[in-house]
């Protein structure tokens, strides 16, 4: 087996500013590249770099491909169930999330939602050990970045029943999974700001902070609400005019595309391996280099 050592990528004062992509690094899945690159070990001296920040934009990456070829796949080849299903009876309108609710898109959506929730779980597993390499970091603000980020893993876990509970048969099952993501997602994210100096907030980060939050929250006493008070009988929707919830649903998913931008800059992290023995395997006795 192998271990590793970590150790935060520069001090606490030194925090970096998002660096200067290299050629390949930008544009279309810029993060997942740097991933992969950054996967190989540097053979001289065993050393890995991590940017926590590149898991969580591979994240939205993926997530922006999952949308976009589940709605062309629905719009191409399950046009009926744009028109008609049960989520659009409940709200009036067609969210973002109808584009992978059904098949098709379903099938292509799922294992690409799969890998977000292994980048997010590795960016909050990053940002974790982050945090408790901070020497500058206080016993509170560590305790914080745990409980913050072990919710958030578990959250997009759980997160997993948008694809597992069909919204046809159970539409509040299906709407509570990514809405308990939303509000675990914001408490994440507002932890950042928590656990980093206030020096690396950038200007105007406290009102979209404040903005993203409100929208969140009335995304989700809205949506279960509307899912709550349906009336299958009447097909009378809950109290909340399909307009209002509209401009809450996609404004919450406008203010996520700034979270990147309002995110604070944050060091990386390097890891030095090296191959040890443990409990089922040796390592054999190495020789003293002959004279």
């Amino acid at each position: 087996s192998s271990c590793h050592h970590l150790r935060v990528a520069g001090s606490a004062a030194a925090h970096k500013a998002h660096r200067p992509a290299r050629a390949g690094e930008s544009g279309a899945m810029a993060a997942f590249i740097r991933i992969i690159r950054n996967m190989g070990i540097d053979v001289g001296n065993n050393v890995i770099t991590y940017n926590p920040e590149d898991y969580a934009k591979c994240g939205a990456e993926l997530f922006l491909i999952a949308m976009g070829s589940s709605w062309v796949l629905t719009y191409f080849f399950n046009y009926t169930f744009i028109e008609s299903n049960a989520l659009k009876d409940r709200v009036g309108y067609n969210n973002l999330c109808v584009g992978w609710d059904s098949a098709p898109a379903r099938y292509v959506a799922a294992p690409i939602f799969a890998a977000i929730i292994a980048v997010e779980c590795r960016f909050m597993q990053l940002d974790y050990w982050r945090a408790q390499l901070d020497k500058n970091a206080t016993p509170f603000q560590k305790k914080v970045v745990m409980f913050a980020n072990f919710s958030y893993a578990l959250s997009f876990i759980g997160a997993i029943g948008i694809f597992a509970i069909y919204a046809q048969e159970w539409p509040m099952g299906h709407t509570f999974s990514f809405v308990q993501l939303v509000v675990f997602g914001y408490i994440a994210y507002a932890c950042n700001f928590v656990e980093t100096d206030a020096k690396y907030h950038r200007t105007g980060a406290y009102v979209y902070l404040t903005i993203l939050g409100i929208f969140c929250l009335l995304f989700a006493v809205c949506a279960l609400t509307q899912m709550a008070m349906y009336d299958p009988e009447t097909g009378t929707m809950g109290p909340v005019p399909w307009q209002m919830m509209m401009a809450i649903d996609y404004g919450y998913f406008a203010c996520k595309g700034f979270m990147g931008f309002f995110r604070p800059a944050a060091p990386s992290l390097t890891a030095d391996y090296k191959v040890v023995g443990d409990d089922d395997f040796k390592l054999a006795p190495q020789e003293p280099p002959s004279a």
